[in-house]
């Protein structure tokens, strides 16, 4: 694998058109594949490019964001 076909977060993100924070709650949920180089997250190329191919898009409600009834915008 060459060094150029690893992307960083930042680059993962651009190239899929997503927040970091989304980036990285799919990646620690095993959503998206990533690997891991030491301390580093990386993501290669083809493994995006296949799910942009496939359609894959981040949900309109972040994945990290839940109330208690399961609605949006609640009191807490």
């Amino acid at each position: 694998m060459l060094q150029q076909d690893l992307l960083t977060p930042r680059e993962a993100s651009d190239f899929l058109r997503w927040s970091l924070p989304t980036l990285y709650t799919y990646a620690s949920r095993r959503k998206i594949p990533s690997v891991k180089i030491g301390r580093s997250l990386r993501f290669r190329r083809a493994d995006l490019e296949k799910l942009v191919k496939a359609g894959l898009r981040p949900a309109l409600r972040p994945l990290h964001a839940r109330d208690n009834d399961g609605v949006d915008g609640g009191e807490r």
